[in-house]
């Protein structure tokens, strides 16, 4: 019995039938077009702004009962002044109607209370992310490197075994927009909380 657990386990983590690997990264790689985009590997690709920073964008898989969805992950990363690990959620406010987003912090120090004090100092970032249509956006801070992540609900492809069909969610110019400027606002927020 003991020997069957991996062979299991292996069954459990494989890929879904009829996922293809890349094939949704290259459909976003074409709603991306003006920017630069460099493939790092099959899942990975790397987006260059012309401001500079580079955006890398993951590709993931969740399983579901006769279907499954890739979904796109947009992390901006950087360096940081050392201080204790920190995790931060913005979730939007309001189930029926959208009332703007709220930041979850999981741990309380200085140094989290300082960043969740300059999200609040700039409404902006909060206007921003209020307006885009995100499944997550965590922000971490761990040994001395920050990186914020974003989960879009576009940029995703649904794959249905019953009945068989394939949807690519095409993320639209206006959805781009906003979750690159949140991106490289919440860039310009870690850079000058890290000068303070």
């Amino acid at each position: 019995m003991i020997g069957l657990l991996p062979s299991l386990n292996r069954a459990w983590r494989r890929a879904p039938s009829g996922y293809r690997p890349g094939a949704a990264l290259d459909r976003l790689a074409r709603n991306l077009e003006p920017y630069a985009c460099e493939r790092l590997a099959p899942g990975l690709l790397r987006l260059t702004l012309p401001q500079g920073p580079q955006i890398e964008i993951g590709e993931q898989v969740q399983g579901l009962f006769m279907a499954h969805i890739v979904s796109h992950r947009f992390r901006l990363q950087g360096t940081c002044a050392a201080q204790p690990p920190l995790t931060l959620d913005v979730v939007t406010g309001g189930w029926l109607r959208r009332r703007g987003v709220r930041y979850l912090l999981r741990q309380r120090h200085a140094a989290a209370q300082r960043v969740l004090d300059g999200l609040l100092r700039y409404p902006q970032i909060g206007e921003t992310l209020a307006q885009l249509d995100f499944r997550r956006v965590r922000l971490t801070v761990n040994d001395g490197r920050w990186q914020a992540d974003i989960e879009h609900f576009a940029a995703s492809e649904v794959v249905s075994r019953v009945p068989a069909g394939r949807r690519y969610l095409r993320l639209d110019a206006e959805q781009r927009r906003l979750l690159l400027s949140s991106l490289l606002m919440i860039g310009q927020l870690m850079e000058k909380l890290n000068h303070e």
